[in-house]
């Protein structure tokens, strides 16, 4: 019980931390490439780019899972409909839902940005973070990507597993 309560304060400190670290890379504005389509949806290429930096540092890739994807992109839903602050609110509880769905979960992390930013933009924000780049670099094996849309300004979310 006290290692479970501990564990539920850090991963809220964890949270709250990263939320003080978005600012870096939340609001940035760089224009996106429509070319980029060509090589997937936002999403697989954010994915490519977040591979990219961790196969850079001698980090196995991380594999794209749809359902945990389905809990990114409903949080990024959320915070461009207002439903919910721009930040990390329910984050427990998208990773209990994963947890359900997936198994035991030994491990999450989650990173959020907006702003009018192509994937490889707001891939490089995160690097550029402290916070955000710990997380991309964590001991994770899975990763759900979701973007959503609210005029032009695009709300990002990734969240880490490992199972």
């Amino acid at each position: 019980m006290f290692i479970l309560r501990n564990r539920r304060i850090l991963v809220l400190f964890m949270a709250i931390f990263t939320v003080f670290q978005a600012s870096a890379c939340s609001r940035a504005t760089t224009p996106r490439d429509s070319s980029n389509s060509a090589r997937g949806s936002l999403e697989e290429q954010i994915l490519y780019y977040t591979n990219k930096f961790r196969q850079s540092k001698g980090l196995k890739p991380l594999q794209l899972d749809a359902a945990i994807s389905a809990q990114a992109r409903n949080h990024s839903k959320d915070m461009a409909s207002g439903r919910t602050g721009f930040g990390h609110e329910g984050f427990e509880e998208r990773v209990a839902t994963i947890s359900k769905t997936k198994g035991r979960v030994a491990g999450a992390a989650e990173n959020v940005a907006y702003g009018t930013l192509d994937a490889e933009a707001v891939v490089n924000g995160w690097i550029k973070s402290p916070g955000h780049r710990k997380n991309m670099l964590g001991d994770y094996n899975l990763i759900g990507i979701g973007a959503a849309d609210k005029g032009r300004i695009t709300f990002f979310t990734q969240v880490f597993i490992k199972q």
